[in-house]
């Protein structure tokens, strides 16, 4: 055959655990589902750490974590059929939890195993998908989590020795040599004036004593790069949300969300690589990006 079969647009998002998809991508996954592009999502934890059945918490004498990973995969295949992913990738590594101190952290869990194997797997998962788009946390994990930072470190190893090879091979064009290329990459980000908005929403809707995100989660809008415009999938974001019906915190995400609603919803980016220098924003992960056979 003289022609050549067009490679499908690939969009990898690397999290830390089940529901983390839809309350922090959730738009974005299902915004570039819809367009045809194929969404992978890696999970690296199982969550077993996460909330039980009525809410009981690790530590609890009827918490069973091996019940709760179990829920919690259920749980996030049908956040996947909300967002329509094309793949989830659960790695189940042991989810570190939120102890009083990082000391406290089982030495097999994800945030304090041996990296290398890890990174072996994201590796491979990178040049198995040959993505266009990597998304992940930033350096302070977004929120903190040890199980977050963790997941930024190992997702920029990997990151770190594609790059050392140049990329994933490309064929050329008949008469010219096949080249490499590398993925776009981008954090996970939340500007100071959303997390404000939706902090007066909530309290105007929900009283001043509703719990919203921290705004030190947040970072100044002029550091934002990238702005996903999800208005047209507001409402997969909310049902992936309310797949996760297990967890507290996604569950209080979603009856702010729900309640406060959103005006021109959109999730934000920081353009990692290649490094951002300046000029207009982005408003597509995949701008810039040519599309390779």
């Amino acid at each position: 055959m003289n022609t050549t079969e067009i490679r499908r647009p690939t969009l990898m998002v690397v999290h830390a655990h089940p529901d983390d998809e839809a309350s922090q991508t959730g738009g974005t996954l299902a915004r570039y589902a819809a367009a045809g592009v194929r969404t992978v999502l890696v999970t690296c934890t199982d969550g077993a750490q996460g909330d039980a059945a009525d809410g009981l918490k690790p530590g609890h004498h009827h918490h069973r974590p091996a019940e709760v990973a179990e829920r919690r995969a259920h749980e996030l295949t049908m956040s996947g059929v909300a967002l329509g992913l094309s793949r989830i990738v659960r790695l189940d590594h042991a989810d570190s939890g939120l102890p009083a101190s990082p000391d406290d952290v089982d030495p097999r869990a994800f945030s304090r195993a041996d990296g290398e194997p890890i990174v072996r797997q994201l590796e491979a998962l990178m040049h198995e998908y040959q993505p266009d788009v990597v998304v992940t946390y930033p350096p302070n994990g977004l929120s903190y989590h040890p199980d977050h930072v963790r997941t930024h470190e190992l997702t920029m190893a990997a990151f770190a020795r594609l790059r050392a090879v140049g990329g994933f091979p490309v064929r050329g064009e008949a008469g010219t040599r096949p080249g490499r290329r590398l993925p776009k990459l981008y954090y996970i980000a939340l500007s100071v004036s959303r997390l404000r908005a939706v902090r007066t929403r909530a309290e105007a809707s929900l009283g001043s004593d509703v719990w919203t995100p921290p705004l030190e989660m947040g970072i100044d809008d002029d550091d934002v790069t990238t702005t996903v415009d999800i208005s047209g999938f507001w409402h997969h974001k909310l049902r992936a949300l309310a797949a996760h019906a297990s967890q507290s915190d996604a569950q209080a995400l979603l009856r702010i969300l729900s309640l406060t609603g959103q005006e021109n919803p959109v999730e934000e980016y920081v353009r990692a690589d290649p490094p951002w220098t300046g000029g207009e924003r982005e408003s597509d992960l995949f701008q810039g990006v040519v599309r390779a056979s």
